[in-house]
């Protein structure tokens, strides 16, 4: 039998009407209760004794048993339209209330707008009226009619939640409206004892403009009047650790949970704060709320990340087992136990874990690491076969799915088909934007200059000032034609749009070396090793330290990307068109450990007295 939804069915009603249609509809023709049962799409209505019938007009009540036949049927856009009719015409308190849960049931914004403030007209000190139109206003982004609203629910009925949630209303315009919002809330006709919630309301404001400044000031100022107020401590917390004040915050919760030592969110926050100070702490902090609740399992799984992180894989496994039964925690506990099996070398187990991330911040991950396991253990056809799977369950990450499979292609020297695969996608998808920058990636290894091109001026044409486009077409540009006077003006666009980007940093340095400013594009060069140490980058540097004559600067740059990546192409090729052997980095190194030695002595000849002679 079809249900209303509690809002609904538990809303009274003005008039016996939908009691009495149930009812005669219910009855066997032949008169015995037994032998029939209730039609499948009828809807079961609480019993209650009948509301006394309130007079109606003749139109009124026949529109509002058309009303109540559509909301026995399940037909509730009809049923709402004729009750907002009535609500209108009747002003009948049952008939507001039912028309306003129906309303937030279909989720029609202006029916709940209108029946609540109807209902606030008819019944202002209606606890149920107020709460409806408090909900109606947030609907509608309209905080100051919200406020009025709480304020009366925290006025009369002291309810503080309600008073606060006009705070969170996303009201377009912060920085325009959040100022009056904090002169209406000191403005509230409050009695004594509840203005601080008032200050409290003003924190949470000054810290959703950024003005964390007057948001700590104004928490300090509350905490006077409320010191054991949690949700004051906690924010007060929240807002030092913005100001990367964590010591501090530690400190407070550390003296709060000294008056409050029962409060588990006082002690989970400042267990999250102990990570970063002090792990072993926070370990003690974590196996304490476990002890109040060993089946909460966000516990778990925090406290099993803490002893992975201290090396204790064993205790860590058994917590993120715990963990993976809880299903919001699940797929990032099975996503860790999927790496200390891989780890400990259990490819099996690993893959089993892999495959059950089915969803959050490490699916991609997840998949890609079980297609690598498959392509390893059952050949590179089968793994292929396991993404397209995935992108059947997970539509909205084929984009993602397609860019895996196509880097498994490439890895395996596949990248004719790779293209292939990434096209199907565009033609499914033409403006696909993961999917185009991909494309011309695989299209630039196959030496396919003009696809890349097409691919990433595509990308620019739907984001002008995407950095990360401007500068592949402007690398690959250098790396492919002879245009190197546009290509450094994309270049340097990405690089004004992002200054500390190591990729396009060392793009800067090498589209300039190309142009034959070595000089200017040395210190670029060195910037983006100094952040990003890539062996690409290192083939790069090297190239312009040797042109520059700082041969055993070149070779050292050469070497430190070579211990990253043994057999990189880019150095590999660089140094044999250069001309350098094997001898010179076996100088290099001699002259690098007589250097070290002489600085040792150095530093041992200055640790004595100085003489006079």
């Amino acid at each position: 039998m079809m249900k209303l939804p509690n809002s609904i069915r538990s809303a009274p009603f003005a008039i016996s009407l939908v009691a009495l249609l149930t009812a005669c509809a219910s009855a066997p023709e032949n008169g015995d209760p037994s032998s029939s049962a209730a039609p499948a799409d009828r809807i079961e209505f609480p019993k209650q004794e009948l509301a006394a019938i309130k007079p109606f007009a003749e139109e009124s009540l026949y529109q509002t048993l058309v009303a109540d036949v559509a909301l026995t049927r399940g037909q509730f856009k009809t049923a709402l339209e004729n009750y907002l009719v009535q609500a209108r015409e009747t002003r009948d308190a049952g008939i507001i209330r039912l028309t306003n849960s129906i309303a937030s049931h279909q989720g029609d914004a202006g029916a709940m707008l209108e029946s609540a403030q109807l209902w606030v007209e008819v019944e202002p000190n209606e606890t149920d009226a107020r709460r409806a139109a408090l909900q109606a206003y947030a609907v509608y982004k309209r905080p100051f009619e919200a406020l009025e609203q709480a304020s009366w629910l925290y006025r009369n009925n002291n309810d503080q939640e309600a008073f606060l949630a006009v705070t969170a209303i996303d009201e377009g315009n912060k920085k325009a409206l959040i100022p009056r919002l904090i002169e209406a809330y000191r403005a509230l006709p409050l009695e004594p004892d509840q203005q601080a919630a008032a200050e409290l309301a003003v924190a949470i404001l000054f810290r959703e403009v950024g003005d964390l400044d007057s948001a700590v000031a104004t928490s300090q100022y509350f905490l006077t009047m409320a010191p054991d107020n949690q949700r004051g401590i906690l924010l007060l917390a929240q807002l030092l650790h913005q100001q990367d004040k964590v010591t501090e915050a530690s400190a407070l919760l550390a003296d709060a949970l000294q008056r409050q030592p029962e409060d588990r969110n006082l002690r989970l926050q400042y267990a999250r704060f102990l990570t970063l100070l002090d792990r072993p702490k926070a370990i003690l902090q974590f196996e304490q709320l476990r002890e109040q609740n060993t089946d909460d399992q966000q516990i778990n799984f925090l406290l099993g990340l803490l002893y992975l992180n201290q090396g204790s894989e064993e205790l860590a496994t058994t917590l993120l087992q715990q963990a993976s039964r809880d299903p919001q925690i699940s797929a990032d506990a099975q996503y860790h136990l999927a790496t200390i099996a891989e780890r400990n070398g259990d490819l099996t187990t690993a893959l089993r874990h892999y495959q059950q991330v089915k969803f959050g911040r490490n699916y991609l991950a997840a998949a890609s690491k079980a297609t690598i396991l498959l392509a390893q253990g059952y050949g590179i056809d089968y793994a292929r076969a396991y993404l397209q799977t995935l992108r059947q369950q997970q539509p909205n990450q084929a984009s993602e799915l397609i860019q895996l499979e196509s880097n498994l292609l490439v890895s395996n020297n596949q990248s004719e088909q790779a293209i292939n695969l990434l096209s199907r996608g565009l033609r499914a998808n033409p403006t696909d934007a993961k999917l185009l920058y991909a494309r011309s990636m695989v299209a630039e290894l196959q030496n396919n200059f003009a696809l890349a091109e097409q691919d990433l001026r595509a990308l620019l044409a739907q984001d002008a000032d995407n950095p990360t486009a401007l500068n592949a077409l402007g690398y690959t540009m250098i790396l492919h034609t002879d245009r190197s006077e546009e290509a450094y003006r994309l270049i340097k666009r990405a690089y004004l749009l992002n200054p500390g980007d190591p990729a396009i940093i060392d793009s800067m340095g090498w589209v300039l070396f190309v142009m034959g400013k070595a000089e200017e594009a040395l210190p670029y060069l060195q910037k983006a090793m100094a952040i990003l140490p890539d062996p690409e980058i290192a083939a790069h540097l090297g190239e312009v330290q040797w042109f520059l004559g700082e041969r055993q600067a070149a070779l050292q740059t050469w070497q430190r990307g070579l211990a990253q990546s043994p057999n990189h192409p880019t150095i590999k090729s660089t140094m044999q068109r250069l001309g350098v052997d094997a001898a010179d980095f076996d100088t290099t190194r001699k002259n690098s450990k007589e250097n070290s030695s002489a600085d040792s002595a150095a530093l041992i000849d200055t640790s004595q007295p100085e003489t006079n002679q």
